[in-house]
């Protein structure tokens, strides 16, 4: 196995220090997506759950992409 890159080293050290406690993982983040993508359309705040899927979705670039396009989803039915 190759030794790891130094641009490796410091994306995995970067991603260690913005890891929490509690994370989501991907399949609990989109079980909340809908909820989340309402609440943040309408301007409501967020409460503790709903904070985790949004530091999940700053961490995770395809539960992102998912939140992105259900968000389209829901303001094209307004």
């Amino acid at each position: 196995m190759k030794p790891l890159t130094r641009k490796q080293l410091q994306y995995f050290v970067g991603m260690l220090e913005v890891t929490r406690e509690q994370e989501l993982d991907c399949g609990e983040c989109q079980n909340c997506a809908a909820e989340f993508a309402e609440r943040q359309l309408a301007g409501l705040p967020l409460d503790e759950a709903l904070a985790r899927v949004e530091h999940h979705i700053q961490l995770c670039p395809e539960c992102r992409e998912e939140l992105l396009a259900l968000k389209r989803i829901l303001s094209e039915g307004k």
